[in-house]
Protein backbone atom coordinates (compact mmCIF):
# COMPACT_ATOMS: atom_id res chain seq x y z
CA UNK A 1 0.00 0.00 0.00
CA UNK A 2 2.86 2.45 0.83
CA UNK A 3 4.51 1.65 -2.53
CA UNK A 4 1.26 2.25 -4.39
CA UNK A 5 0.72 5.54 -2.58
CA UNK A 6 4.27 6.64 -3.40
CA UNK A 7 3.76 5.73 -7.04
CA UNK A 8 0.56 7.77 -7.17
CA UNK A 9 2.24 10.78 -5.62
CA UNK A 10 5.11 10.57 -8.11
CA UNK A 11 2.69 10.17 -11.02
CA UNK A 12 0.69 13.21 -9.89
CA UNK A 13 3.86 15.30 -9.60
CA UNK A 14 5.03 14.25 -13.06
CA UNK A 15 1.59 15.03 -14.47
CA UNK A 16 1.64 18.50 -12.99
CA UNK A 17 5.10 19.15 -14.40
CA UNK A 18 4.03 17.91 -17.80
CA UNK A 19 0.94 20.14 -17.77
CA UNK A 20 3.13 23.17 -17.06
CA UNK A 21 5.68 22.34 -19.77
CA UNK A 22 3.34 20.95 -22.41
CA UNK A 23 0.52 23.45 -22.72
CA UNK A 24 0.98 23.57 -26.47
CA UNK A 25 0.79 19.79 -26.70
CA UNK A 26 -2.40 19.73 -24.63
CA UNK A 27 -3.98 22.48 -26.72
CA UNK A 28 -3.02 20.62 -29.90
CA UNK A 29 -4.53 17.43 -28.54
CA UNK A 30 -7.79 19.19 -27.67
CA UNK A 31 -7.92 20.85 -31.09
CA UNK A 32 -7.36 17.55 -32.85
CA UNK A 33 -10.10 15.94 -30.81
CA UNK A 34 -12.44 18.75 -31.85
CA UNK A 35 -11.48 18.51 -35.56
CA UNK A 36 -11.38 14.69 -35.68
CA UNK A 37 -7.83 14.64 -37.13
CA UNK A 38 -5.51 11.66 -36.93
CA UNK A 39 -1.89 11.24 -37.95
CA UNK A 40 -0.24 8.68 -40.06
CA UNK A 41 1.09 6.84 -37.00
CA UNK A 42 -2.05 4.89 -36.18
CA UNK A 43 -2.21 2.06 -33.69
CA UNK A 44 -3.05 -1.43 -34.74
CA UNK A 45 -6.62 -1.00 -33.50
CA UNK A 46 -7.13 1.74 -36.14
CA UNK A 47 -6.75 -0.63 -39.07
CA UNK A 48 -9.61 -1.05 -41.50
CA UNK A 49 -10.23 -4.70 -40.54
CA UNK A 50 -10.29 -4.20 -36.77
CA UNK A 51 -11.95 -0.77 -36.62
CA UNK A 52 -14.98 -0.61 -38.95
CA UNK A 53 -16.24 2.74 -40.15
CA UNK A 54 -19.10 4.08 -38.05
CA UNK A 55 -21.94 5.19 -40.34
CA UNK A 56 -24.48 6.59 -37.89
CA UNK A 57 -24.20 10.01 -39.51
CA UNK A 58 -25.16 13.20 -37.68
CA UNK A 59 -26.55 11.40 -34.64
CA UNK A 60 -25.64 12.43 -31.08
CA UNK A 61 -23.55 9.79 -29.34
CA UNK A 62 -25.57 10.36 -26.16
CA UNK A 63 -28.31 8.29 -27.71
CA UNK A 64 -26.10 5.20 -27.36
CA UNK A 65 -25.24 5.71 -23.67
CA UNK A 66 -27.53 2.88 -22.57
CA UNK A 67 -26.33 0.40 -25.17
CA UNK A 68 -23.29 -1.78 -25.63
CA UNK A 69 -22.65 -0.49 -29.16
CA UNK A 70 -21.90 2.99 -30.49
CA UNK A 71 -23.13 2.66 -34.10
CA UNK A 72 -23.24 0.50 -37.21
CA UNK A 73 -20.74 -0.24 -39.96
CA UNK A 74 -21.36 -0.18 -43.72
CA UNK A 75 -22.84 -3.69 -43.65
CA UNK A 76 -25.26 -2.93 -40.81
CA UNK A 77 -23.39 -4.78 -38.07
CA UNK A 78 -23.17 -3.26 -34.62
CA UNK A 79 -19.92 -1.58 -33.57
CA UNK A 80 -19.37 -2.57 -29.96
CA UNK A 81 -18.26 0.02 -27.48
CA UNK A 82 -14.57 -0.21 -26.57
CA UNK A 83 -13.45 -0.75 -23.02
CA UNK A 84 -12.80 2.60 -21.36
CA UNK A 85 -10.06 2.74 -18.74
CA UNK A 86 -10.57 4.56 -15.48
CA UNK A 87 -8.63 7.64 -14.44
CA UNK A 88 -5.96 5.70 -12.51
CA UNK A 89 -5.17 3.40 -15.45
CA UNK A 90 -5.15 6.35 -17.83
CA UNK A 91 -2.70 8.18 -15.55
CA UNK A 92 -0.37 5.16 -15.33
CA UNK A 93 -0.57 4.61 -19.14
CA UNK A 94 0.21 8.26 -19.67
CA UNK A 95 3.63 7.82 -18.04
CA UNK A 96 4.35 4.47 -19.69
CA UNK A 97 3.34 5.50 -23.23
CA UNK A 98 5.72 8.02 -24.87
CA UNK A 99 2.94 9.11 -27.25
CA UNK A 100 0.41 9.80 -24.54
CA UNK A 101 0.68 13.56 -24.97
CA UNK A 102 -0.30 13.13 -28.64
CA UNK A 103 -3.11 10.62 -28.11
CA UNK A 104 -6.77 11.62 -28.32
CA UNK A 105 -9.94 9.57 -27.94
CA UNK A 106 -12.24 9.23 -30.97
CA UNK A 107 -15.70 9.07 -29.44
CA UNK A 108 -17.40 8.27 -32.77
CA UNK A 109 -15.45 5.03 -33.30
CA UNK A 110 -14.53 4.42 -29.66
CA UNK A 111 -10.75 4.17 -30.19
CA UNK A 112 -7.63 6.18 -29.26
CA UNK A 113 -5.86 7.97 -32.11
CA UNK A 114 -2.21 9.06 -32.03
CA UNK A 115 -1.57 12.39 -33.75
CA UNK A 116 1.42 12.76 -36.01
CA UNK A 117 3.86 15.66 -35.94
CA UNK A 118 2.18 17.09 -39.04
CA UNK A 119 -1.24 17.01 -37.35
CA UNK A 120 0.12 18.73 -34.26
CA UNK A 121 1.78 21.41 -36.37
CA UNK A 122 -1.43 21.93 -38.34
CA UNK A 123 -3.46 22.35 -35.14
CA UNK A 124 -0.95 24.81 -33.74
CA UNK A 125 -1.11 26.90 -36.92
CA UNK A 126 -4.90 26.94 -36.80
CA UNK A 127 -4.91 27.93 -33.13
CA UNK A 128 -2.58 30.82 -33.90
CA UNK A 129 -4.87 31.85 -36.76
CA UNK A 130 -2.40 31.11 -39.48
CA UNK A 131 -2.79 29.41 -42.85
CA UNK A 132 -3.07 25.59 -42.67
CA UNK A 133 -0.35 25.03 -45.26
CA UNK A 134 3.15 25.63 -43.95
CA UNK A 135 4.48 26.43 -47.43
CA UNK A 136 1.75 28.91 -48.30
CA UNK A 137 3.03 32.44 -48.95
CA UNK A 138 0.34 35.04 -48.21
CA UNK A 139 2.53 37.88 -49.53
CA UNK A 140 3.89 36.89 -52.97
CA UNK A 141 6.24 39.17 -54.81
CA UNK A 142 4.68 41.74 -57.12
CA UNK A 143 4.95 40.90 -60.80
CA UNK A 144 6.51 43.88 -62.63
CA UNK A 145 4.85 45.03 -65.82
CA UNK A 146 6.95 46.31 -68.70
CA UNK A 147 5.29 49.19 -70.55
CA UNK A 148 6.82 49.85 -73.98
CA UNK A 149 6.30 53.60 -73.84
CA UNK A 150 7.85 53.86 -70.44
CA UNK A 151 4.74 55.17 -68.69
CA UNK A 152 3.97 53.77 -65.30
CA UNK A 153 0.28 54.77 -65.56
CA UNK A 154 -0.76 54.48 -69.23
CA UNK A 155 -4.35 55.63 -68.58
CA UNK A 156 -5.43 58.84 -70.30
CA UNK A 157 -6.85 61.76 -68.39
CA UNK A 158 -8.81 63.05 -71.41
CA UNK A 159 -12.58 63.48 -70.93
CA UNK A 160 -14.85 60.75 -72.41
CA UNK A 161 -16.04 61.17 -75.97
CA UNK A 162 -19.63 62.14 -76.78
CA UNK A 163 -20.18 59.31 -79.26
CA UNK A 164 -20.62 56.51 -76.65
CA UNK A 165 -23.54 58.40 -75.11
CA UNK A 166 -25.47 58.89 -78.40
CA UNK A 167 -27.69 56.22 -79.99
CA UNK A 168 -25.98 54.26 -82.74
CA UNK A 169 -27.28 54.91 -86.24
CA UNK A 170 -26.25 51.43 -87.41
CA UNK A 171 -28.20 49.81 -84.63
CA UNK A 172 -31.21 51.99 -85.44
CA UNK A 173 -31.06 50.79 -89.07
CA UNK A 174 -30.88 47.15 -87.94
CA UNK A 175 -33.88 47.63 -85.64
CA UNK A 176 -35.84 49.24 -88.49
CA UNK A 177 -35.07 46.32 -90.81
CA UNK A 178 -36.24 43.86 -88.15
CA UNK A 179 -39.46 45.81 -87.61
CA UNK A 180 -40.20 45.85 -91.34
CA UNK A 181 -39.51 42.14 -91.58
CA UNK A 182 -41.85 41.42 -88.65
CA UNK A 183 -44.60 43.44 -90.31
CA UNK A 184 -44.28 41.54 -93.58
CA UNK A 185 -46.98 39.06 -94.60
CA UNK A 186 -44.55 36.17 -94.94
CA UNK A 187 -43.36 36.57 -91.36
CA UNK A 188 -46.96 36.68 -90.09
CA UNK A 189 -47.76 33.43 -91.90
CA UNK A 190 -44.68 31.74 -90.47
CA UNK A 191 -45.65 32.87 -86.96
CA UNK A 192 -49.19 31.57 -87.42
CA UNK A 193 -47.93 28.21 -88.69
CA UNK A 194 -45.54 27.91 -85.79
CA UNK A 195 -48.33 28.64 -83.30
CA UNK A 196 -50.55 26.02 -84.90
CA UNK A 197 -47.77 23.44 -84.69
CA UNK A 198 -47.13 24.28 -81.05
CA UNK A 199 -50.85 24.02 -80.30
CA UNK A 200 -50.92 20.53 -81.82
CA UNK A 201 -47.91 19.38 -79.82
CA UNK A 202 -49.11 20.99 -76.57
CA UNK A 203 -50.92 18.48 -74.28
CA UNK A 204 -54.58 19.01 -73.57
CA UNK A 205 -55.12 20.14 -69.98
CA UNK A 206 -58.83 20.86 -70.26
CA UNK A 207 -59.77 18.24 -67.70
CA UNK A 208 -57.65 19.68 -64.89
CA UNK A 209 -59.70 20.70 -61.89
CA UNK A 210 -58.13 24.15 -61.63
CA UNK A 211 -58.86 25.10 -65.24
CA UNK A 212 -62.03 26.71 -66.44
CA UNK A 213 -64.68 24.35 -67.81
CA UNK A 214 -64.18 23.78 -71.54
CA UNK A 215 -66.64 25.28 -73.93
CA UNK A 216 -66.87 22.24 -76.18
CA UNK A 217 -67.64 18.66 -75.33
CA UNK A 218 -64.82 16.79 -73.58
CA UNK A 219 -64.36 13.22 -74.63
CA UNK A 220 -63.75 10.92 -71.74
CA UNK A 221 -64.30 7.27 -71.03
CA UNK A 222 -67.58 6.46 -69.41
CA UNK A 223 -67.27 4.42 -66.26
CA UNK A 224 -69.99 2.47 -64.59
CA UNK A 225 -70.56 3.07 -60.91
CA UNK A 226 -69.51 0.33 -58.54
CA UNK A 227 -72.25 -2.19 -57.79
CA UNK A 228 -74.11 -1.46 -54.63
CA UNK A 229 -74.03 -3.83 -51.72
CA UNK A 230 -77.22 -5.82 -51.43
CA UNK A 231 -79.43 -4.95 -48.50
CA UNK A 232 -79.65 -7.44 -45.63
CA UNK A 233 -82.53 -9.87 -45.70
CA UNK A 234 -84.37 -11.94 -43.14
CA UNK A 235 -81.44 -14.37 -42.80
CA UNK A 236 -79.17 -11.55 -41.59
CA UNK A 237 -81.55 -10.62 -38.77
CA UNK A 238 -80.45 -11.22 -35.17
CA UNK A 239 -83.71 -13.16 -34.64
CA UNK A 240 -84.74 -14.55 -38.05
CA UNK A 241 -87.88 -16.64 -38.54
CA UNK A 242 -87.55 -20.33 -37.91
CA UNK A 243 -87.76 -21.22 -41.59
CA UNK A 244 -84.47 -19.36 -42.18
CA UNK A 245 -82.58 -21.31 -39.49
CA UNK A 246 -80.55 -24.32 -40.60
CA UNK A 247 -81.43 -27.81 -39.47
CA UNK A 248 -78.52 -30.07 -38.41
CA UNK A 249 -78.62 -31.76 -41.82
CA UNK A 250 -78.59 -28.42 -43.65
CA UNK A 251 -75.73 -27.17 -41.47
CA UNK A 252 -73.64 -30.26 -42.31
CA UNK A 253 -74.43 -29.89 -46.01
CA UNK A 254 -73.48 -26.18 -45.82
CA UNK A 255 -70.10 -27.02 -44.28
CA UNK A 256 -69.37 -29.63 -46.98
CA UNK A 257 -70.13 -27.20 -49.80
CA UNK A 258 -67.42 -25.15 -51.50
CA UNK A 259 -67.32 -21.56 -50.16
CA UNK A 260 -67.94 -20.23 -53.67
CA UNK A 261 -71.09 -22.39 -54.05
CA UNK A 262 -72.72 -21.55 -50.71
CA UNK A 263 -75.91 -19.50 -51.04
CA UNK A 264 -75.05 -17.69 -47.79
CA UNK A 265 -71.63 -16.87 -46.42
CA UNK A 266 -72.75 -17.45 -42.83
CA UNK A 267 -75.02 -19.67 -40.79
CA UNK A 268 -78.18 -17.84 -39.62
CA UNK A 269 -78.53 -17.76 -35.83
CA UNK A 270 -81.22 -16.49 -33.45
CA UNK A 271 -80.57 -14.32 -30.37
CA UNK A 272 -82.95 -12.99 -27.74
CA UNK A 273 -81.57 -9.43 -27.87
CA UNK A 274 -79.17 -7.43 -30.03
CA UNK A 275 -76.76 -6.95 -27.11
CA UNK A 276 -76.10 -10.68 -27.19
CA UNK A 277 -75.06 -10.67 -30.87
CA UNK A 278 -71.27 -11.22 -31.15
CA UNK A 279 -69.06 -9.57 -33.70
CA UNK A 280 -69.34 -10.94 -37.22
CA UNK A 281 -66.25 -13.05 -38.01
CA UNK A 282 -66.13 -12.19 -41.71
CA UNK A 283 -66.59 -8.44 -41.28
CA UNK A 284 -62.97 -7.43 -41.89
CA UNK A 285 -62.57 -9.86 -44.78
CA UNK A 286 -65.73 -8.66 -46.52
CA UNK A 287 -64.78 -4.99 -46.06
CA UNK A 288 -61.34 -5.71 -47.48
CA UNK A 289 -62.77 -7.51 -50.50
CA UNK A 290 -65.17 -4.63 -51.01
CA UNK A 291 -62.26 -2.18 -51.04
CA UNK A 292 -60.45 -4.35 -53.57
CA UNK A 293 -63.52 -4.31 -55.80
CA UNK A 294 -63.68 -0.52 -55.63
CA UNK A 295 -60.10 0.40 -56.54
CA UNK A 296 -58.62 -2.71 -58.18
CA UNK A 297 -61.50 -3.62 -60.50
CA UNK A 298 -62.34 -0.54 -62.60
CA UNK A 299 -65.53 -0.94 -64.54
CA UNK A 300 -65.80 0.60 -67.97
CA UNK A 301 -68.93 0.85 -70.05
CA UNK A 302 -68.57 -1.07 -73.29
CA UNK A 303 -70.73 -0.22 -76.26
CA UNK A 304 -72.75 -3.22 -77.31
CA UNK A 305 -73.20 -3.69 -81.03
CA UNK A 306 -76.83 -4.01 -82.04
CA UNK A 307 -76.71 -5.33 -85.60
CA UNK A 308 -79.69 -6.55 -87.56
CA UNK A 309 -78.90 -9.96 -89.11
CA UNK A 310 -80.73 -8.99 -92.29
CA UNK A 311 -78.37 -6.05 -92.79
CA UNK A 312 -75.41 -8.48 -93.10
CA UNK A 313 -76.90 -10.11 -96.22
CA UNK A 314 -75.73 -8.66 -99.53
CA UNK A 315 -78.17 -6.70 -101.64
CA UNK A 316 -79.21 -8.94 -104.54
CA UNK A 317 -80.01 -7.32 -107.88
CA UNK A 318 -83.56 -7.48 -109.16
CA UNK A 319 -84.37 -10.11 -111.79
CA UNK A 320 -85.21 -7.41 -114.32
CA UNK A 321 -81.58 -6.29 -114.27
CA UNK A 322 -80.32 -9.81 -115.08
CA UNK A 323 -82.23 -10.25 -118.33
CA UNK A 324 -81.88 -11.95 -120.75
CA UNK A 325 -81.67 -15.31 -118.98
CA UNK A 326 -83.46 -18.64 -119.51
CA UNK A 327 -86.94 -18.50 -118.09
CA UNK A 328 -88.15 -22.06 -118.90
CA UNK A 329 -86.65 -25.56 -118.97
CA UNK A 330 -85.70 -26.56 -122.50
CA UNK A 331 -83.94 -29.91 -121.98
CA UNK A 332 -82.84 -32.31 -119.23
CA UNK A 333 -79.76 -34.55 -119.11
CA UNK A 334 -80.62 -37.57 -116.96
CA UNK A 335 -78.43 -40.67 -116.56
CA UNK A 336 -75.74 -40.28 -113.86
CA UNK A 337 -76.16 -42.28 -110.66
CA UNK A 338 -73.88 -39.96 -108.63
CA UNK A 339 -73.19 -36.27 -108.24
CA UNK A 340 -72.07 -34.44 -111.38
CA UNK A 341 -68.68 -32.84 -110.73
CA UNK A 342 -67.76 -31.32 -114.08
CA UNK A 343 -69.39 -30.35 -117.39
CA UNK A 344 -67.67 -29.30 -120.65
CA UNK A 345 -69.18 -28.24 -124.01
CA UNK A 346 -67.44 -29.16 -127.27
CA UNK A 347 -65.98 -26.35 -129.44
CA UNK A 348 -68.71 -26.92 -132.02
CA UNK A 349 -71.44 -26.66 -129.39
CA UNK A 350 -73.15 -29.88 -130.51
CA UNK A 351 -71.96 -32.23 -127.75
CA UNK A 352 -71.56 -32.12 -123.99
CA UNK A 353 -69.29 -34.14 -121.69
CA UNK A 354 -70.21 -34.67 -118.02
CA UNK A 355 -68.10 -36.27 -115.25
CA UNK A 356 -69.74 -37.82 -112.22
CA UNK A 357 -68.81 -39.29 -108.86
CA UNK A 358 -70.09 -42.69 -110.06
CA UNK A 359 -66.88 -43.05 -112.15
CA UNK A 360 -68.43 -42.48 -115.60
CA UNK A 361 -68.06 -39.87 -118.35
CA UNK A 362 -71.11 -39.41 -120.59
CA UNK A 363 -71.36 -37.85 -124.05
CA UNK A 364 -74.62 -35.94 -124.59
CA UNK A 365 -76.27 -34.41 -127.60
CA UNK A 366 -77.04 -30.81 -126.68
CA UNK A 367 -80.06 -30.30 -128.94
CA UNK A 368 -82.01 -33.40 -127.91
CA UNK A 369 -80.49 -34.21 -124.45
CA UNK A 370 -79.81 -37.82 -125.52
CA UNK A 371 -76.87 -39.76 -124.06
CA UNK A 372 -74.82 -41.07 -126.99
CA UNK A 373 -72.00 -42.84 -125.15
CA UNK A 374 -70.87 -43.73 -121.62
CA UNK A 375 -67.24 -44.37 -120.63
CA UNK A 376 -66.62 -46.05 -117.24
CA UNK A 377 -63.24 -45.08 -115.73
CA UNK A 378 -63.52 -47.10 -112.49
CA UNK A 379 -63.13 -44.22 -110.03
CA UNK A 380 -64.51 -40.79 -109.25
CA UNK A 381 -63.97 -38.40 -112.16
CA UNK A 382 -63.26 -34.94 -110.77
CA UNK A 383 -62.94 -32.96 -113.98
CA UNK A 384 -63.42 -33.28 -117.73
CA UNK A 385 -62.51 -30.81 -120.50
CA UNK A 386 -62.70 -30.66 -124.29
CA UNK A 387 -59.68 -29.64 -126.32
CA UNK A 388 -60.15 -26.05 -127.63
CA UNK A 389 -59.09 -27.21 -131.10
CA UNK A 390 -62.31 -28.40 -132.72
CA UNK A 391 -60.54 -30.43 -135.44
CA UNK A 392 -58.95 -32.92 -133.00
CA UNK A 393 -62.07 -33.77 -130.90
CA UNK A 394 -59.96 -34.86 -127.91
CA UNK A 395 -61.07 -34.60 -124.26
CA UNK A 396 -59.15 -34.96 -120.96
CA UNK A 397 -60.49 -36.41 -117.70
CA UNK A 398 -58.92 -36.37 -114.22
CA UNK A 399 -59.34 -39.56 -112.16
CA UNK A 400 -57.61 -39.44 -108.79
CA UNK A 401 -53.98 -38.45 -109.49
CA UNK A 402 -54.17 -39.49 -113.18
CA UNK A 403 -55.19 -37.57 -116.29
CA UNK A 404 -56.79 -39.60 -119.11
CA UNK A 405 -57.20 -38.60 -122.76
CA UNK A 406 -60.49 -39.55 -124.50
CA UNK A 407 -61.70 -39.64 -128.11
CA UNK A 408 -65.44 -39.44 -127.49
CA UNK A 409 -66.59 -38.91 -131.15
CA UNK A 410 -64.73 -41.87 -132.71
CA UNK A 411 -66.73 -44.99 -133.78
CA UNK A 412 -66.65 -47.20 -131.78
CA UNK A 413 -65.56 -45.42 -128.55
CA UNK A 414 -62.02 -46.64 -127.76
CA UNK A 415 -60.64 -47.38 -124.34
CA UNK A 416 -59.13 -44.53 -122.33
CA UNK A 417 -55.53 -43.73 -123.08
CA UNK A 418 -53.20 -42.57 -120.31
Amino acid sequence: EEAAAAALVAAAADAAAEEEDGDDEAEARRGAAALGLGGSEQPESDSEDEMPLNTIGNVPLEWYDGFEHVGYDLEGRKIMRGARTDELDALIKRFDDPDANRTIHDALHGVDVVLSQEDVALIRRLQRRRYPGATFDPYPETVPFDFPDGKVHPLSSAPPRKAPFLPSKDEAKKVMRLVMAMRSEQYQRSVANRRLQEAKERPDYQQLIWDEPPEGEVRHRKRLPAPKVSLPGNAESYNPPKEYLFTPEEAKAWEKMDPADRPLGFVPQAYDAMRKVPQYDGLIRERFERCLDLYLCPREAKTRLDIDPDSLLPQLPSPAELRPFPERLSSRFVGHAGRVLSVSVSPSGEHLLSASADGTVKLWEVETGRCERTCSLGAEVRSVRWCPNGETAVAAAVVGVKMLLLLPLREPLPAAVR
